[in-house]
């Protein structure tokens, strides 16, 4: 859900893009997914750090399917 604060910076970014000629909004288009797509990557380089440090601090559990569906079960 959009706050006030975000909702406002959000229409005041289209508002601006608005005033760009259709080439610069394509151009910023492609910037942003480019952003878009390093932040996901980054994320994903931090979530691999912290499960491998996870593994190797020995808290990883290995088990079946079953396992871990009934681990889920419990209460």
């Amino acid at each position: 859900m959009i706050n006030l604060h975000s909702e406002s910076a959000f229409q005041k970014a289209i508002e601006a893009a608005e005033q760009l000629s259709v080439d610069q909004r394509l151009e910023l288009l492609d910037v942003l997914r480019q952003r878009i797509q390093q932040t996901k990557y980054q994320d994903l380089v931090s979530e691999v750090k912290a499960v491998r440090e996870e593994y190797r601090s020995g808290n990883v559990q290995f088990g079946s399917v079953s396992d871990f569906m009934s681990e889920l079960d419990e209460p």
